[in-house]
């Protein structure tokens, strides 16, 4: 991977993207921690035009290389999502979270990923790659199958496969990893670390601090053509967070950069 590929979502630092000023500032701080492009995420959409956010990432020579889009507002008004990313300059972005879908009620979810599909579609003629970001949620069976499974045989979306959620939900992050690279349609990747604490608890870990192996997750996706390896913390516990994604930055950074 390339350095200039690490990336960060910036769900990470939320509570530090409250006001223009805050996230201007925060801008700052990922900057100096090294990141050159960011995934937007975690802000308030309407917290200032588009250009403002291109603009002050700019200013701290970070680029905008991926976003998530509001899970609702994406399937339903699938134009404004892409008037939003034309505006951002972005051509990945992701579906986030199902937000208010039933995942006891197959009908519904036969509805859903329809609805997915179509999105997807939509944006795919305005130039724009529309993935899947999965949480443990998508382990659950719905009509006999495995939810993942069947967004990825029954949509277009290409994958933003999360390690730590594969993890948590049963799957094995690799083998995912492969999956949606060799159908050609790994475009982004969210990395976090599976941290268990000394009393058996578990968390979100920096990269390297926990029990998941990245050298042959990472080697998969660069095979397959994967463009932003997005580092995740979703939450930092005792840490700062702008510490926590500087660790995990070093790691990817010192480890795996070429």
């Amino acid at each position: 991977m390339q350095r200039a590929q690490i990336s960060v979502n910036l769900y990470s630092v939320r509570e530090h993207l409250l006001t223009v000023d805050a996230f201007q500032h925060s801008m700052a701080r990922l900057a100096g921690i090294g990141f050159q492009s960011v995934q937007l995420s975690g802000v308030d959409v309407d917290l200032m035009p588009a250009a403002e956010f291109v603009r002050i990432c700019a200013d701290h020579g970070l680029t905008i290389t991926s976003a998530h889009e509001p899970s609702v507002r994406l399937l339903a008004e699938p134009q404004w999502s892409i008037d939003r990313l034309r505006a951002l300059g972005v051509t990945d972005t992701a579906y986030p979270f199902p937000r208010d879908i039933d995942f006891g009620d197959p009908a519904a979810v036969d509805r859903w990923l329809r609805a997915l599909d179509e999105a997807a579609a939509q944006l795919a003629a305005a130039g724009i790659t529309l993935a899947y970001h999965n949480h443990h949620q998508e382990f659950t069976r719905v009509r006999g199958k495995l939810l993942y499974d069947r967004i990825f045989e029954e949509t277009s979306l290409a994958g933003e496969p999360d390690t730590y959620w594969i993890q948590m939900g049963g799957g094995d992050p690799l083998a995912w990893t492969r999956r949606w690279a060799e159908a050609g349609r790994l475009s982004l990747l969210h990395l976090k670390d599976v941290r268990i604490t000394s009393t058996g608890e578990t968390r979100f870990g920096e990269l390297g601090s926990g029990s998941l192996d990245f050298a042959p997750i990472l080697a998969a996706a660069e095979v397959g053509g994967c463009r932003s390896y997005i580092i995740e913390q979703d939450q930092s516990y005792e840490r700062d967070p702008f510490d926590a994604v500087g660790k995990s930055f070093a790691f990817l950074r010192d480890n795996f950069c070429a």
